[in-house]
């Protein structure tokens, strides 16, 4: 299960990340260590423009936990697209991290066996899931859709061209869009504190998507080539989507 709790659960490890980039000299450790202890006060260290300063240039950063690194990353990305939510970019960071993990991005949560490569075999097992099932399976229709087209937006820009008729940006877009609305809905957001979180992703799930587009291009270089004609046309694409 996909939580928006992560700010609240860093590691060791990740604090005195926060600390040792945060210092100022004659400054103690101890002082910044007891300001991360409330709440508000971390989310604006969390914000410190220094923290994505050391994490591009690598600075004390082998220990630091996915979560942690894609917090930053995501939320300065959202917040070049006006999406000022720490909530949501705890959400979206929790989701990229798990999903890094193994086969995790294939299954509904990380206790489950079953894997599922194409979306219309999530939408198949909605028809006999119970209520709580639902739930689980619409969020995760929604989590993959963004991961997918959020990391590797050049791999479906790829398969599109190449490999007709596989499914476009709009498709996963939609599907993205329609189950977070329908899973913010569910009485079990509410229990977990995800409705609000879920009905942004929902509403805002294209430009979310191209936030991490952004963030991909920028700063992680996943793609075959930094340089390839599919990240090139893929960007020519989008800007005449745009214009229409």
């Amino acid at each position: 299960m996909i939580s928006a709790y992560g700010r609240g659960k860093l590691r060791q490890e990740d604090l005195q990340f926060i600390i040792t980039s945060l210092c100022r000299e004659g400054e103690k450790e101890a002082t910044l260590l007891k300001l991360l202890a409330d709440p508000d006060t971390r989310d604006a260290m969390l914000d410190h423009p220094r923290l994505l300063a050391c994490l591009l240039e690598k600075q004390r950063t082998a220990s630091l936990s996915l979560f942690l690194y894609f917090y930053i990353l995501v939320r300065q990305a959202l917040k070049t697209y006006n999406i000022d939510d720490r909530a949501v970019s705890d959400y979206v960071a929790g989701l990229l991290a798990e999903f890094a993990r193994g086969n995790r991005a294939y299954r509904v949560d990380s206790h489950s066996a079953k894997e599922y490569r194409y979306l219309v075999d999530i939408m198949q097992d909605l028809l006999a899931a119970n209520s709580e099932q639902t739930f689980h399976l619409r969020s995760h229709l929604g989590n993959y859709a963004l991961f997918l087209t959020g990391l590797f937006p050049d791999f479906v820009y790829h398969r599109v061209k190449y490999h007709p008729p596989s499914p476009d940006f709009s498709y996963y877009e939609q599907v993205g869009s329609n189950n977070f609305h329908l899973a913010a809905q569910h009485a079990m957001a509410e229990r977990y504190r995800l409705s609000e979180i879920l009905e942004l992703l929902g509403r805002r799930f294209q430009q979310v998507r191209l936030a991490l587009n952004h963030m991909a291009d920028r700063f992680l270089h996943m793609d075959r080539n930094p340089g390839a004609t599919d990240k090139v046309m893929r960007r020519v694409d989008h800007f005449i989507d745009t214009r229409q």
